[in-house]
């Protein structure tokens, strides 16, 4: 018997009476387990039946793990850490089902990491108890986490270059021979951004033009530089209520 905590990235009804919960957890990475899918309402917040699993929800749960090819049935599951307003709030809600849809595609292959995990959680719960001032919350959130999984972009220039060509995450002196790059006054900021924190990112007052130019340029770095990763189908829905 193995205890795990995991993020969910979606859950998928199964049969008539089962679930499949699909998450990256804190010890085996991305992994999928199945449960019965029960509806009965608890008075303990901890204690949420599968049906009513949302996107990032924080779960712990005890299983053995068996062999490919076989879903591990967990016992008990239990909601380590309920959110107070990540899954009710109109505005989190929405960059939760984003999130959820991105790292369901960005996070593909993972294996345990545990920095990895550590990262989105604290993310998550800093999002949870925002009051206000967290329109960029995403962008900061995908630029780091460049970091954790091989693909952080190569800042590091020379005064002459002025392009920055997103398909080998370099800056370069010249036009690339391919359509995948910043222009020079798009390419002059891209430190900035990677600089932006939780802390400090309502320092950075992008229009609602800027954040969604940010966000297409994020997703078609994410896009280059990971194999399969599909087109989401939540970012318009994103894109109309942040920009």
């Amino acid at each position: 018997m193995e205890r795990l905590r995991g993020i969910v990235l979606r859950t998928v009804k199964y049969g008539d009476s089962s679930i499949i919960i699909d998450m990256l957890t804190d010890g085996r990475g991305r992994m999928s387990v199945i449960t019965r899918r029960t509806s009965r309402p608890s008075a303990d917040r901890s204690r949420i039946a599968p049906s009513h699993l949302m996107p990032l929800s924080l779960l712990e749960f005890d299983c053995n793990i068996h062999g490919q090819g076989r879903l591990p049935h967990p016992n008990t599951i239990i909601c380590y850490h309920p959110y107070t307003t990540l899954q009710s709030h109109p505005m989190k809600a929405t960059l939760a089902l984003f999130i959820a849809e991105f790292l369901s595609y960005a996070l593909k292959e993972e294996t345990a990491n545990h920095l990895l995990y550590d990262y989105l959680e604290q993310s998550f719960r800093w999002l949870d108890t925002a009051e206000h001032q967290f329109a960029n919350f995403h962008l900061v959130l995908l630029m780091r986490l460049t970091r954790f999984i091989g693909i952080m972009p190569n800042t590091q220039k020379t005064d002459s270059a002025h392009y920055f060509d997103l398909m080998n995450s370099e800056y370069t002196t010249v036009q690339p021979p391919h359509s995948h790059f910043l222009q020079p006054d798009e390419a002059s900021r891209l430190p900035y951004m990677l600089h932006m924190d939780y802390d400090n990112m309502h320092l950075y007052a992008l229009s609602r033009h800027q954040r969604r130019r940010c966000l297409e340029i994020i997703n078609e770095y994410y896009r280059l530089h990971l194999p399969g990763f599909r087109e989401l189908q939540s970012i318009e829905i994103l894109s109309e209520v942040f920009g």
